[in-house]
């Protein structure tokens, strides 16, 4: 008879390590949730400052763009509303060729002042749709913000 009570303590004791087991992972998975959307609304704000400094022009276009395309590049593929922000990522692509931090400073001032020029230039002709393509993506950033939410 004891072997009985015994072997039922036992089987409580597997059913509550199981569910458990059970809770724990599923109080895991929500906070790994909770800290994906955390880091999601953060990409969010500091997308919507770089799109208000960009639309302000508080910023160069050819630095906000990498930026954006890289904070772009973060966030889930299958947000809704779509935006066409092919102008932004275009920018930073070609934006990619020129130096920037320790490698800039290594440069000649005739180099320096050269690549300024061209990236001027490249942000001269590609100033419209960049701008056209941050309105729209500052237009969505709210949306954005309650799907990931």
């Amino acid at each position: 008879m004891a072997w009985k009570l015994v072997l039922a303590a036992l089987l409580g004791l597997a059913i509550g390590a199981a569910l458990g087991a059970l809770a724990w992972r599923w109080m895991a998975r929500r906070q790994r949730r909770r800290d994906q959307a955390r880091r999601y609304r953060e990409i969010l704000d500091s997308l919507g400052i770089l799109c208000r400094a960009l639309l302000e022009n508080q910023v160069e276009s050819s630095e906000a763009s990498i930026r954006i395309s890289v904070l772009l590049d973060c966030l889930p593929g299958g947000l809704q509303p779509r935006v066409d922000v092919a102008a932004l990522h275009r920018l930073a692509h070609d934006c990619a060729v020129f130096h920037r931090g320790e490698n800039r400073r290594q440069l000649s001032r005739v180099a320096r002042d050269g690549e300024d020029r061209r990236r001027r230039d490249l942000e001269l002709a590609q100033a419209p749709a960049v701008r056209a393509a941050t309105q729209r993506l500052a237009g969505v950033i709210d949306d954005w913000r309650l799907a990931v939410s």
